[in-house]
């Protein structure tokens, strides 16, 4: 779902998806929209500017204020990233996640297709091992089995320069899992521990786990609470409140790796983009394999306001 603001005849948009029930999501759109008519777009960052009070109303009003940002910078003609002093726009990493497409296709159709996005120029893949088998109705050691089944079977395929991620939905307890992770040399396990936990997430890491979180924290000061211990923090930026929210995350978190967590349409991808300034030297950009349009391993964004967003090396 799209939010859109007009000035001058010139439009800004910014993606609001996932923030919860459906009629939810709309009627709380509409009270954002509403809210803006008429306003200047100073008086429209300042009224966005406000705490959000909801996971649903960081979303909402995170997609509006992302509208707004591009539209002030499309006014400047400047990239978004520039209009908020990022510098200029600069090529981004992608990961392909293979989970949100294929991950109930089986064993072999995950290794195929990772195989196809490390073809198609991609350095690194993720999976849910975990996720597609609990659905199907596993549990306990057959889940845990099928589990690093895949996650073993994807890492022998892939080329030892390739990076895998393993996303595990907090589906199984970690001391059953550790171990076997932390033999594939893998760069980051997601959503294995909760956030805050510090004693599993200490024993995770001593294990030789680069532990990853923090997708649905909008709110910095639990980001700043919980990012203890993680190598990466997994920042979404419409569920964070647009790009002053990110920014607010990234200033939490201290020296934890930022990088997007990002199940979006092209909107979201390009809003994404423009903000890879506020990342680490190995932050990343999430791609959903199978799923988006097909692109190469690295985004290079441009400008006005979010731009177009094009594989590197296409004209």
């Amino acid at each position: 779902m799209l939010a859109e603001v007009v000035a001058d005849g010139i439009h800004g948009v910014g993606e609001l998806s996932d923030g919860g029930p459906l009629d939810e999501l709309l009627a709380a759109a509409e009270s954002v929209r509403t809210s803006l008519v008429g306003r200047s777009v100073a008086q429209a960052r300042t009224e966005l500017g406000r705490p959000a009070d909801s996971f649903l109303s960081s979303t909402v009003r995170g997609g509006f204020a992302a509208a707004v940002a591009d539209l002030t910078a499309r006014l400047e003609g400047r990239s978004l990233s520039e209009s908020l002093g990022l510098g200029a726009p600069r090529p981004v990493r992608l990961y392909a996640n293979l989970n949100r497409r294929f991950g109930a296709d089986g064993v072999e159709t995950i290794v195929a297709e990772a195989l196809r996005a490390v073809g198609n120029g991609f350095t690194a893949v993720k999976v849910a091992p975990f996720l597609d088998n609990h659905a199907r109705g596993l549990t306990g050691t057959r889940l845990i089995d099928a589990g690093l089944e895949l996650v073993t079977k994807v890492r022998a395929a892939l080329p030892d320069d390739v990076r895998l991620m393993v996303d595990c939905h907090h589906l199984v307890p970690a001391a059953d899992v550790v171990p076997e992770l932390a033999a594939l040399e893998l760069h980051w396990v997601e959503d294995l521990v909760p956030l805050g936990d510090r004693a599993a997430v200490e024993s995770a890491v001593a294990a030789g786990l680069s532990l990853a979180g923090g997708e649905h924290v909008w709110q910095p000061a639990v980001a700043a609470a919980s990012c203890g211990g993680l190598a990466y923090w997994l920042v979404d930026p419409k569920h964070a409140g647009g790009p002053d929210g990110v920014r607010r995350i990234a200033e939490a978190i201290g020296e934890t790796q930022l990088t997007f967590h990002n199940p979006s349409g092209p909107v979201g991808t390009a809003h994404a983009a423009q903000l890879a300034g506020l990342m680490g030297a190995d932050g990343w950009l999430e791609h959903a394999w199978g799923e988006a349009a097909p692109v190469g391993g690295t985004l290079r964004p441009e400008g006005p306001g979010i731009g177009p967003v094009r594989r590197v090396g296409e004209e």
